[in-house]
């Protein structure tokens, strides 16, 4: 069955691969990014009829609310699955006693502020499917946004606010799965790996392509039961 998803921070990287696999599979995907027309690789997806682009800064509430009322032409019947993937990393904290607010206010607005803001503004086309209709939510998040994991998986000299900003994010979609589950919504928070983008560097050593595979059959298999859970990019379930 096709359904119609959005997929933020789509320009390259998780968010492109998520909307390639998508459209491959014959879904409406509704692809986000700040510049999509400078974008390359999602500018060569657009020659599938089931996708579109469109302009979204998730830190500026304003081109949030003009894409998604944009994106109410293309899905007209609502939305079905929102993947908030946009995020960011690259802080110049090397130590959380020496976190420069800039870090955090930058890391904050985008991986926590940003994915409340679209979310909040698409909850309209998502329960516009729909009691009797299941929605999903998949939000990015990081292994290193887990506290109990902290001392195995953060480096002493480490990423202390991308950290910081990922266990909010966690924080806020255990909050959201709970006040959502009874309108049949799952919301999850996701853990793609180590993988080889921008972020990530070349080195990592895991595929764009099979991370999203690992998280596209997550999602595709997910039930009531994973509400408010936190998986890798194999499914598996992980403590927050």
């Amino acid at each position: 069955m096709s359904l119609a998803y959005v997929v933020t921070g789509a320009s390259r990287g998780l968010g492109l691969e998520f909307a390639n696999q998508l459209a491959a599979k014959g879904h409406t995907v509704i692809a986000c990014a700040r510049n999509p027309a400078t974008a390359a690789g999602l500018q060569k997806l657009l020659e599938h009829k089931n996708v579109h682009a469109i302009t979204m800064d998730t830190t500026d509430l304003n081109s949030i609310k003009a894409a998604v009322e944009e994106m109410s032409e293309y899905a007209p019947q609502g939305i079905d699955v929102l993947i908030n993937n946009a995020g960011i990393g690259g802080e110049k904290s090397t130590r959380p006693e020496n976190l420069l607010d800039t870090d955090l206010t930058t890391l904050f607005q985008t991986n926590v502020v940003g994915v409340s803001n679209v979310t909040k503004e698409l909850l309209p086309l998502l329960r516009l499917r729909g009691k009797d209709h299941v929605k999903k939510i998949l939000n990015m998040s990081s292994i290193i946004g887990s506290i109990e994991l902290v001392n195995q998986v953060t480096p002493k000299n480490g990423q202390p606010a991308c950290s910081i900003s990922k266990a909010a994010l966690n924080m806020y979609t255990k909050m959201l799965a709970n006040n959502l589950a009874k309108e049949n919504f799952i919301v999850y928070a996701s853990y793609p790996g180590w993988c080889a983008t921008d972020l990530g560097g070349k080195n990592a050593p895991m595929k764009v392509k099979d991370s999203i595979l690992g998280q596209l059959a997550k999602l595709d298999s997910a039930t009531a039961k994973d509400n408010g859970g936190f998986f890798d990019f194999r499914g598996k379930s992980l403590p927050w």
